[in-house]
């Protein structure tokens, strides 16, 4: 069975969300592999990195450094400029493997990770 890399860009309220919901259902088929989050002293942070999960400061630097591994990227930063030089970097690469997951369907995501 193939298996879906995420990563996530953002472990704010929603990027926490996304990263506790994502870790509790993480299978041989959907594994966390990258978070890049500026705030290094944020509890989600701490839990990626004692999850072996790579840790960046800047999503762009994680989106370079992994782009080849990288299948779906959940930008939850909320920053327009961070959103335009993600898919500049994927532009530039050639990069047609990763999917950069709009903001829409990241909150319609959420939504759904957070019905109880």
């Amino acid at each position: 069975m193939r298996r879906v890399n995420v990563a996530i860009a953002g472990l704010g309220r929603v990027g926490s969300e996304f990263l506790n919901a994502l870790l509790s259902v993480s299978t041989d088929s959907v594994k966390v592999i990258a978070v890049a989050e500026p705030r290094e002293e944020l509890p989600s942070v701490s839990l990626a990195k004692e999850k072996g999960i790579a840790y960046f400061r800047d999503a762009r630097d994680m989106l370079r450094a992994m782009e080849d591994m990288i299948d779906i990227l959940f930008d939850l930063t909320g920053n327009a400029v961070v959103k335009s030089d993600l898919h500049d970097i994927l532009v530039k690469s050639g990069n047609k493997k990763t999917v950069i997951v709009p903001e829409p369907v990241a909150f319609l995501i959420w939504s759904l990770i957070k019905r109880e």
